[in-house]
């Protein structure tokens, strides 16, 4: 019985965190984003955790040589952009590939440049 209370109390406490979110404030609600609103800090955050996904992954691949990769992620404009030089068209595709699924929401330019590596 006691450990039912602490279950209904847990559930009623987190909905009420919830309620109180800013999102869900009426005040918020009825005010339209500026125009000319330049990204708050939980989109830099996204931004920097979609940089550190992406360059995580396409380094853990081993079909990719990451070592001269660049990913910058735009928080304002949610675009992820490749940078950097691969070896071949494979591992550009390949690349990209892992940006997109790795950057879920978020528009992937890929201005890899396919270059041989002197042996």
């Amino acid at each position: 019985m006691r450990s039912q209370l602490v279950q209904i109390a847990f559930v009623g406490a987190l909905g009420l965190v919830a309620a109180c979110s800013p999102e869900n404030r009426p005040e918020a609600a009825d005010r339209p984003p500026a125009a000319d609103a330049k990204p708050d800090v939980g989109d830099r955050a996204s931004a920097a955790t979609e940089t550190a996904d992406v360059k995580l992954a396409i380094s853990m691949d081993k079909t990719v040589d990451a070592s001269d990769i660049n990913v910058d992620t735009d928080a304002a404009t949610k675009v992820v952009t490749l940078k950097g030089t691969v070896a071949s068209a494979e591992q550009k595709a390949r690349a990209e590939a892992i940006a997109v699924r790795e950057a879920a929401g978020f528009k992937v330019v890929n201005d890899l440049v396919v270059k041989r590596k002197a042996d």
